[in-house]
């Protein structure tokens, strides 16, 4: 079984937020600072809203969670890096 607290997190029968936030917000950061993102706090909500609502498709891809969370933290960025539109 993993060490991995994000593992941890996703695997509980119901995800803890508590558990969940400090479990993965140096790595959403640091991937916000690395892609020199205007709104960390944004984007950091949007991919733990996604790590919610598609746990499932964690399951299912039988990933660690920290790759299956930076796949969904790199489609966030790709929205969050794209310019607003006119």
């Amino acid at each position: 079984m993993s060490r991995c607290p994000l593992d941890a997190c996703l695997r509980l029968s119901t995800i803890e937020v508590p558990l969940l936030v400090p479990a993965a917000a140096p790595l959403l950061f640091a991937l916000a600072r690395r892609h020199a993102l205007p709104d960390p706090e944004e984007f950091t909500y949007q991919v733990l809203s996604r790590v919610v609502q598609e746990r499932d498709c964690w399951f299912r891809s039988d990933l660690p969670a920290r790759a299956w969370i930076c796949g969904l933290a790199m489609q966030v960025a790709q929205v969050h890096a794209r310019p607003a539109s006119a």
